[in-house]
């Protein structure tokens, strides 16, 4: 934002104009600013007690965030490589716009290099998810929270890095994130209201079911492995047969929709009414 010092200065004393076009007008330029005039939107928010002022400024700043998340979903979309790495970027980046990108990658780096001096070629499938959850939850000690829609912040990956807990889906992404720097086949897996990962390896019959190349499941929240079996009995038990469950493995594009779809319903929850709206129609793009 070098040079826009004077015209962010100008479009803050406008906030206050109850003219609803200057207001509209501010609010483009200050999306096309982007998430780093979010810091300046918070601080301006801080020094004033008006709550007009104050709901227009978390109207723009929801705006913004909204808009930096279409784009980088479209570009995420458009890439070649769809990965999970990229897209908990961005969804940190809508629900932390403050957060410190360079200290999260370098968790992310120590924890899979903490990993990899325990890997070697001759470990089976599940010794390796044996030692992910060693490291995971033994060495640094992260702790799977139940979902509760009461707070977004469990939905976000740096905090996790940060804080030690977070729900079902940033521990997932973790998972799927260090398996793929480690060169692991591990997938999200296409359960209904379940949010488990999958070891696949084509070819093998390791505790496999026929026509899957599922060796087995694990849940992301605790590092519990689950076998076909296992997972089978859950299906019948919960009456989930309806539509047929696949179990095959599923993608990154889905599992990014079941992690908004969370999110979108904790936004509706706080009463972010324009967040909730814009987070189904993002949701909904990701299936064109």
């Amino acid at each position: 934002m070098i040079n826009t010092t004077g015209e962010i200065n100008a479009l803050l004393n406008l906030i206050e104009d109850p003219d609803d076009e200057v207001y509209q007008t501010i609010t483009k330029r200050f999306i096309g600013f982007g998430q780093d005039v979010i810091p300046v939107l918070n601080e301006f928010q801080e020094m004033t007690d008006d709550p007009l002022q104050v709901a227009k400024i978390n109207s723009i700043i929801s705006q913004i965030s909204i808009s930096c998340l279409e784009n980088a979903i479209t570009d995420w979309l458009k890439s070649e490589d769809q990965s999970v790495l990229e897209a908990s970027l961005f969804i940190t980046a809508y629900l932390n716009p403050e957060f410190d990108r360079d200290r999260l990658f370098f968790e992310v780096e120590k924890i899979r290099k903490t990993i990899w001096l325990e890997m070697n070629d001759y470990l089976t499938p599940l010794e390796e998810i044996n030692i992910l959850n060693k490291i995971i939850f033994g060495h640094y000690n992260f702790k799977g929270l139940e979902l509760d829609h009461g707070s977004t912040a469990h939905f976000d990956p740096s905090l996790l890095l940060t804080n030690k807990v977070s729900n079902t889906f940033p521990l997932a992404s973790l998972y799927l994130i260090v398996a793929e720097m480690l060169g692991l086949t591990i997938s999200p897996a296409d359960i209904p209201k379940q949010n488990l990962l999958c070891y696949v390896e084509e070819g093998s019959s390791i505790i496999s079911m026929e026509g899957s190349d599922i060796l087995f499941y694990i849940d992301p929240l605790n590092g519990q492995v689950y076998t076909h079996l296992d997972v089978q009995n859950y299906v019948k038990k919960m009456n989930l047969a309806h539509p047929p469950v696949t179990y095959s493995p599923s993608n990154a594009k889905n599992f990014v929709q079941r992690w908004l779809r969370e999110i979108a319903k904790a936004e509706q929850i706080k009463g972010e009414v324009e967040r909730h709206k814009a987070l189904l129609l993002l949701i909904s793009a990701l299936d064109d």
